[in-house]
């Protein structure tokens, strides 16, 4: 017997509340850490950007994890019969629409936690409330979305190759990076006042790429089998996605191998970014520099993603097939 739709999310929600805490809770720390256990009034804008882009991880392919759900027909969605959506939910709930919502939401909140609570407090309120906050969001936007099934197909493939797809992801995981990290060029260790080509600085940003990439990595181990599913049933991919990897003779070798190779480039790279900056004479902001340096584990972590998503492709492609070969016998699961 399968079960019926407010079941499974119930047993759902066991996982998903906790696991949603888990991911903000880390990353506050992460900024917090950054800050120096410290917060000022321009961090807000900071922080209710990093949590707004929490909020578009999450929900980014909830309807494509559903159109999963409904595909393979392993939920009883009766409860949403006779059930219309609202005209203008569609606009109100696409992820961008979201995003924008809660980004003003968020600053709303953080700010006023900075402007009337001592930073020790402003961070714990925002710890507590920002996850419940979008756990809200993420339950009425998973509600939405089931009820929007039935028109969700796509009218043209949305991508049409998988480069466009995990290029898309890195970023947004970058920027994410990129926004935690920022708080750093108030240290003395990445000060840029000794110059670019200093061993302090350029040790100093060497481990901080190695932690950005173990961190981002961690993050890529969840499979995106399911997803890609779900967009196929959607009719937002096809079945000329990907047809080969890329480095075929990188991917062969084991990943230590290849994490010891990226490290060799990362210290060469930095050197180089380094002693340019210092023989050119250009100055830029820590930022820019970070950006720089990040390059090669930008572009492993790349590699990486597509060689994983490449093999989840190929058995979502399999998955797709059984569930038409399935659908046209008229089996039950």
């Amino acid at each position: 017997m399968i079960p019926d739709y407010l079941t499974f999310i119930r047993h759902q929600d066991k996982r998903v509340i906790p696991v949603m805490y888990l991911i903000v809770l880390m990353l506050l720390a992460f900024y917090w850490k950054n800050t120096g256990f410290d917060l000022t009034h321009e961090d807000a804008l900071s922080i209710s950007a990093l949590l707004s882009l929490i909020v578009f991880k999450s929900i980014y392919e909830l309807k494509q994890y559903w159109a999963y759900k409904c595909g393979i027909k392993n939920i009883d969605f009766s409860c949403f019969q006779g059930k219309v959506a609202w005209r203008y939910a569609e606009v109100l709930w696409h992820p961008v629409t979201l995003v924008i919502i809660c980004w003003l939401l968020f600053l709303l909140i953080v700010s006023s936690c900075l402007q009337f609570l001592a930073p020790v407090y402003a961070m714990l309120s925002i710890a507590l409330i920002s996850p419940l906050l979008i756990y809200f969001v993420y339950m009425f936007a998973r509600r939405n979305y089931v009820q929007l099934m039935k028109q969700a197909v796509a009218k043209s493939v949305r991508y049409r190759n998988l480069h466009a797809y995990v290029g898309f992801n890195v970023f947004i995981t970058f920027l994410i990076s990129g926004l935690i990290v920022s708080p750093l060029s108030s240290h003395d260790d990445f000060s840029l006042a000794e110059g670019y080509f200093s061993a302090r600085l350029m040790i100093a940003m060497l481990i901080l790429c190695a932690i950005v990439l173990a961190v981002n990595l961690l993050f890529t181990r969840p499979s995106r089998r399911y997803l890609f599913l779900g967009r196929l049933f959607l009719k937002e991919i096809d079945f000329t996605l990907s047809r080969s990897i890329p480095w075929p003779a990188l991917y062969q070798k084991s990943l230590w191998v290849r994490l010891t190779l990226l490290l060799s480039v990362e210290s060469s790279w930095i050197v180089l970014i380094g002693l340019c900056l210092t023989l050119t004479g250009w100055n830029i902001n820590f930022d820019a520099y970070f950006l720089l340096c990040i390059l090669p584990s930008v572009s492993y972590f790349y590699l990486h993603v597509y060689w994983l998503w490449h093999n989840d492709y190929m058995i979502s492609c399999d998955m797709f097939f059984r569930c038409i070969d399935i659908e046209n016998k008229g089996e039950l699961w």
